[in-house]
């Protein structure tokens, strides 16, 4: 839901995007990004799909360019 929340946020206000985008939840272990020789892909995470419920085409309707987006895919 961050997603969600994060577009809802002004976008002048860059420091609470960044404190939305980037909670995770207690329970989950991040890797430390500065050890050596990490391999991202070989970590276990990197094979789930994010599961994002975020109705994009009803925004995209909204603003009016559900039609010009379909148009051209």
């Amino acid at each position: 839901y961050s997603l969600c929340l994060s577009n809802d946020v002004a976008a002048n206000c860059v420091q609470l995007r960044n404190l939305l985008l980037s909670a995770y939840p207690c329970d989950m272990c991040l890797p430390e990004p500065l050890t050596p020789n990490l391999k991202i892909d070989l970590l276990a995470e990197i094979t789930q799909s994010p599961d994002i419920p975020y109705d994009h085409a009803v925004l995209l309707e909204r603003v009016g360019l559900r039609t010009g987006l379909d148009a051209v895919i």
